[in-house]
């Protein structure tokens, strides 16, 4: 483990997070579902979206831009789409009972699809594929995050904050194994790498940030400012396409909107959703599922089978990172002073005394 990094157990974290949620005012099971989704995802792996997020969210409550307590309302209804409204509730519950609407119609329907504006950061988006998966559905979502700041990201060929990082997630679910997740930012790093990145005190891998004199750079600093710079979109004209739509399906047709207004901020944000479930079952009917079960296990053994670059790395499914740092993570999650000084911010922000970080 590296130098100053402290391993705590997660049922400690969660017992933390649901502490402070909870004495922030929110209900004891939206407490829950916040602590268990920014635990798990440290869990998956993804620091990024993690108890990091403690902070934010508590500061986001305290100045109004999340409300505790709401449940998405719905704005529209036909045979296979709702339209809801999250009323800037705390995103993990919203999007949540967005899934399971989505999930719902596509028992029904086959498949269904709900757009959901207006909610609190939802965290990790793969963790809603997951979700999805579990109950036999393979889904599509996409996610806009219109905040303070004029975005994260400068469009292809650009140099200011004009876009949102964006998420896209996919799933499927897979007989045996851990279901195929796609979860990725249209920003070459979602926003929280960069938080950890600086935390720590290390440099990005790849030189993902454009400082604000049109430098790239492997500095998180260069980001945060000042004078603030952008980050880039990951594949060039091609993340920065599928960031475009995310706004437009996500954003503008869930009434959400894609507005990014300056002045530049580091706080946290809201998000937009579009969510595509479809039923694997409806799909290739009762007959066809062992069918389907064989098809993916061949696949996936194909795929797999290719000789690996490096032997010490065999080639991976999406999904299969994130199950493999479930397996490494399960005795403790490594965090670093700054996380945890930050996290201790929080409980007194909500009145809470020592937690012994």
């Amino acid at each position: 483990m590296a130098e100053g990094l402290r391993l705590i157990p997660p049922a400690r974290l969660r017992e933390i997070a649901r502490a402070i949620f909870g004495a922030a005012g929110c209900p004891d099971a939206e407490a829950e579902a916040i602590a268990d989704h920014l635990v798990d995802a440290n869990l998956a792996g993804h620091d990024s979206h993690g108890v990091i997020r403690i902070l934010p969210y508590v500061k986001a409550l305290r100045r109004g831009a999340v409300v505790p307590g709401r449940t998405p309302e719905v704005v529209r209804q036909e045979p296979a789409l709702v339209v809801l409204d999250a009323a800037n509730g705390f995103g993990q519950t919203a999007a949540n009972a967005a899934t399971d609407r989505a999930c719902s119609i596509a028992e029904t329907m086959g498949a269904g699809t709900v757009l959901m504006r207006r909610s609190g950061h939802v965290g990790r988006l793969g963790a809603y594929a997951e979700r999805a998966g579990a109950k036999g559905f393979a889904t599509i979502i996409l996610c806009n995050a219109p905040r303070p700041g004029g975005g994260v990201i400068a469009p292809w060929g650009g140099r200011e904050r004009r876009l949102g990082a964006n998420p896209i997630a996919m799933g499927m679910p897979r007989p045996g194994a851990p279901a195929f997740i796609l979860d990725f930012s249209t920003s070459y790093y979602a926003v929280g790498k960069l938080r950890v990145a600086r935390n720590r005190g290390q440099l990005l891998p790849e030189p993902a940030i454009i400082a604000a004199d049109g430098t790239p750079t492997r500095d998180p600093n260069a980001y945060f400012g000042p004078p603030e710079g952008a980050m880039i979109p990951f594949g060039g004209h091609k993340g920065y396409a599928l960031n475009v739509f995310t706004d437009l399906l996500a954003g503008l047709l869930s009434g959400g909107g894609a507005d990014y207004p300056p002045p530049g901020t580091d706080e946290q944000g809201g998000n937009n959703l579009l969510i595509h479930a479809v039923s694997v079952e409806a799909a290739v009917g009762g007959s066809g599922a062992r069918g389907l079960a064989e098809a993916i296990a061949a696949y996936a053994a194909w795929v797999t089978s290719a000789t690996p670059l490096d032997p010490a790395r065999p080639v991976l499914l999406p999904g299969e990172p994130e199950a493999r740092a479930r397996a490494e993570r399960a005795a403790g999650i490594a965090l670093d002073p700054q996380t945890l000084a930050q996290i201790a911010e929080a409980a007194s922000l909500v009145g809470l005394g020592d937690l012994g970080l």
